[in-house]
C-alpha cells in the first residue's frame, strides 16, 4: 500500500497544481471563460473512454504494470506539453495526455487497493482519497507560491520533475505479484455487458454523479476564475485558498475513518454545503469562511463516495471494469457541467452554479445514505 499511496501523492500533487495553474495561465493569455471551459471539458470526455479500455486490460491482464507503462509517461507528457504550450491546440493536447494520466491511475487504483487490502476496502480507499486531498493541497500551494515568485514556466517545471519521480514507485509496483482480486478471469463480452450489473448498480452510478456535479465545475473552472476576476485575489492567495480547502478536506476525511455513516452525518454535511454554496457568490470579505465550509462538507462526503463504490463492486470478478462503468455517467456529467458552466457564468453570473452545487451535494448525501443503510448487494 505504501507504493500506491506514494504514487497517489505524486499524481495528485501534480493534478492539484495543474488544476490551479492551467485556468490562470489561460486567463493570463486573455482566453475567455467559455474557451477555458471547452479546453478543460476535454479531460472527462477522453477520461471515461480511455479508462474503460484500460479497465478491461487490467481485469484480463492484471493492474500492476499500468502505473509504470501508462500513468508515468502520460503524466510526464502532459506536464511537458503545458510547460511549452503557446496555443490552444497544444493546451488541448496537454488535456488529452492529462486525461490518459488520470485514466490510467483511476482505472486500476481502487482495484489495486481492494486487492492489497481485503476486508478493508472502504477504509483504505477513503484513506487513499485523504492522501490525494493532502497532495492536492500541497500542489495548490506550490502553484500559487510558484506563480507569484517564479512565474508559470518554473512552476510548471516543478510539476515536470514531480512527474519524473512517479517512475520510482511505479517501477517497484511492477514486481508486485498480486494481479487480480479474483482467480477466475471473466470473458471480455461479459466484462462490458451493462445489463449484467442490475438496477442497483446503475442507481449507485447516478448517486455518484450528484457528488461530482457538486464539486467538479467549481474546483476545476469557476472558483479559480471567480477568485481572480470577481474578488481580485492574487495567484498566491488563490493557491493558499486551495491549499487550505484540501487540507481541511483531507483532515476531515482522515477523521471520518473511525466514524460510521448515518442519517445525522448526512444531514449535517448537507446543511453545511447548502448554506455555504448559497452564500458564496455574494460573500465578499467572508468568502474564505464559506469556501472552507465547503471543504468541510466535501471531507465528510468522501467516505460516502468511496463506500458507494466499494458496495457496488464488492465480490465482483471484474472490479476495474465495474468501477469504470460506474463512473461513465460521472464523466459525462463532468464534461457537460464544465462545458456549460462557462456559458452560464458568463451570461447569468456565478450564483446559479454555486446554488446548484449545494443542492446536488445534498441529493448525493441523502441518496447515498439511503443505499448504504437500507440496501444490500
Amino acid at each position: 500500500m505504501k507504493r500506491i499511496l506514494t504514487i497517489t501523492f505524486l499524481n495528485f500533487f501534480i493534478s492539484g497544481g495543474l488544476t490551479l495553474t492551467i485556468p490562470l495561465l489561460l486567463l493570463e493569455r486573455n482566453v475567455n471563460l467559455i474557451e477555458i471551459g471547452i479546453i478543460i471539458s476535454i479531460l472527462p470526455l477522453v477520461f471515461f473512454i480511455v479508462r474503460l479500455l484500460l479497465a478491461v486490460f487490467a481485469d484480463l491482464k492484471g493492474w500492476t504494470r499500468f502505473y509504470f507503462l501508462i500513468n508515468w509517461p502520460a503524466c510526464l507528457l502532459s506536464t511537458f506539453l503545458y510547460a511549452v504550450a503557446n496555443s490552444t491546440p497544444v493546451f488541448l493536447l496537454g488535456k488529452i495526455a492529462e486525461a490518459v494520466k488520470e485514466s490510467s491511475y483511476w482505472g486500476v487504483s481502487r482495484t489495486a487497493i481492494f486487492s492489497l487490502s481485503p476486508k478493508q476496502e472502504e477504509k483504505e480507499a477513503t484513506r487513499n482519497m485523504a492522501v490525494s486531498s493532502l497532495a492536492i493541497a500541497i500542489g495548490s500551494a506550490t502553484s500559487g507560491i510558484g506563480l507569484v515568485y517564479f512565474g508559470f514556466s518554473i512552476t510548471l517545471g516543478v510539476f515536470v520533475v514531480a512527474s519524473i519521480l512517479i517512475g520510482i514507485p511505479a517501477s517497484l509496483l511492477w514486481r508486485t505479484r498480486v494481479q487480480r482480486t479474483k482467480s477466475k478471469t471473466p470473458k471480455t463480452k461479459d466484462l462490458l455487458n451493462p445489463k449484467s450489473r442490475g438496477r442497483t448498480f446503475w442507481f449507485m452510478a447516478i448517486i455518484l454523479v450528484f457528488f461530482r456535479l457538486s464539486t467538479y465545475p467549481l474546483m476545476t473552472l469557476l472558483l479559480p476564475v471567480f477568485m481572480a476576476q470577481q474578488l481580485g485575489y492574487s495567484y498566491f492567495t488563490i493557491g493558499i485558498a486551495y491549499m487550505l480547502f484540501h487540507l481541511i478536506s483531507s483532515t476531515v476525511t482522515f477523521a471520518t475513518l473511525k466514524t460510521s455513516i448515518g442519517v445525522k452525518r448526512a444531514i449535517f454535511q448537507s446543511s453545511i454545503a447548502v448554506f455555504a454554496s448559497f452564500m458564496l457568490a455574494d460573500s465578499n470579505d467572508y468568502f474564505f469562511v464559506f469556501f472552507l465550509a465547503l471543504a468541510l462538507a466535501q471531507g465528510l462526503g468522501i467516505g460516502f463516495f468511496e463506500s458507494i463504490i466499494a458496495k457496488a463492486t464488492k465480490n465482483k470478478l471484474s472490479v476495474s471494469v465495474d468501477i469504470a462503468l460506474l463512473h461513465i455517467p460521472v464523466r459525462l456529467a463532468e464534461y457537460t457541467s464544465v462545458l456549460f458552466a462557462g456559458f452560464i457564468a458568463q451570461s447569468m453570473g456565478y450564483m446559479p452554479i454555486f446554488v446548484l452545487s449545494g443542492i446536488f451535494f445534498s441529493i448525493f448525501s441523502v441518496l447515498s445514505c439511503y443505499v448504504l443503510i437500507t440496501r444490500n448487494n
